[in-house]
């Protein structure tokens, strides 16, 4: 009986490593003909930013969290947490969004953004940003002013998980976005380490005890919809990444491998 609980663990790690194998050794290396997406229209996402900014993972990244989302979007008022150089809110934007603002902690992704949105002739009615940290900032931010939050990339470059979003709940959004990296592990846990964060694809902000790196945590599926229902959110749906008829994998692997999610999720309140 005791023994179970390992039995799982490597069970997980197990099944983990065989299919990291064959995504290394044979999904990976498939030659298919390049597709197109969103951001080919707009290819100043593929430069203002060094993170995750291939046409291929920035297009099959749009159809999982904007194209399916477009309902949740089209005439809405987004917030957009961590939104880096803009390509999210842009994207909100031009799926229709009411109103866009978008909350970034490092002043030059920004500048980048605002750069970008101008580029791209949208209106700074439409798109706004605003410089700070998303922890404080979100509780300056008036109730009820918001439909939908997107919070894609940043759930796991925090530790404090409940605290983001029982101050997202506060703000009594309908739908909430997320697209996260996720534990492997099995039950309701969170992995625990740490990140530089000089590092653009890191935190922004370093702990007390030692400023240049941050603590984060990546929750499982299981703890993840754990929170979310403890702030009154349910899981609606799960973007099937493996069934979406993706050709090219090579700079999708965290995603095919299960590592990282992208889910829709609605306020139960």
């Amino acid at each position: 009986m005791g023994d179970t609980p390992l039995l799982s663990v490597v069970q997980a790690r197990l099944w983990h490593v065989s299919r990291e194998r064959w995504l290394r050794r044979v999904v990976a290396r498939r030659k298919h003909s390049s597709t197109t997406g969103f951001f080919d229209a707009y290819p100043r996402f593929f430069s203002t930013s060094v993170t995750s900014a291939t046409p291929n993972r920035l297009n099959q990244r749009h159809r999982a969290l904007i194209q399916a989302n477009t309902d949740h979007l089209l005439g809405r008022r987004v917030l957009d947490l961590a939104s880096h150089d803009g390509r999210w809110s842009f994207a909100a934007q031009r799926a229709g969004a009411e109103h866009v603002l978008g909350v970034e902690a490092r002043q030059h992704l920004v500048e980048a953004a605002r750069r970008n949105l101008r580029e791209y002739r949208v209106p700074e009615t439409r798109v706004e940003f605003l410089q700070g940290d998303v922890m404080v900032e979100l509780d300056r931010l008036d109730n009820r002013h918001f439909d939908t939050v997107l919070c894609f990339g940043f759930f796991y470059h925090i530790i404090d998980h409940m605290l983001l979003l029982r101050k997202i709940a506060r703000l009594k959004p309908t739908n909430l976005l997320i697209d996260t990296n996720v534990s492997r592990q099995p039950g309701s846990v969170i992995e625990v380490d740490d990140e530089l964060v000089e590092n653009e694809r890191a935190a922004a902000f370093g702990d007390p005890g030692n400023p240049l790196r941050a603590i984060r945590g990546k929750p499982s599926r299981a703890a993840l919809e754990m929170m979310l229902k403890a702030v009154g959110f349910s899981v609606v749906r799960y973007w099937d990444w493996l069934n979406a008829g993706i050709g090219q994998w090579d700079d999708l692997g965290d995603y095919y491998l299960g590592e990282r999610v992208s889910l829709t999720a609605v306020s139960a309140v």
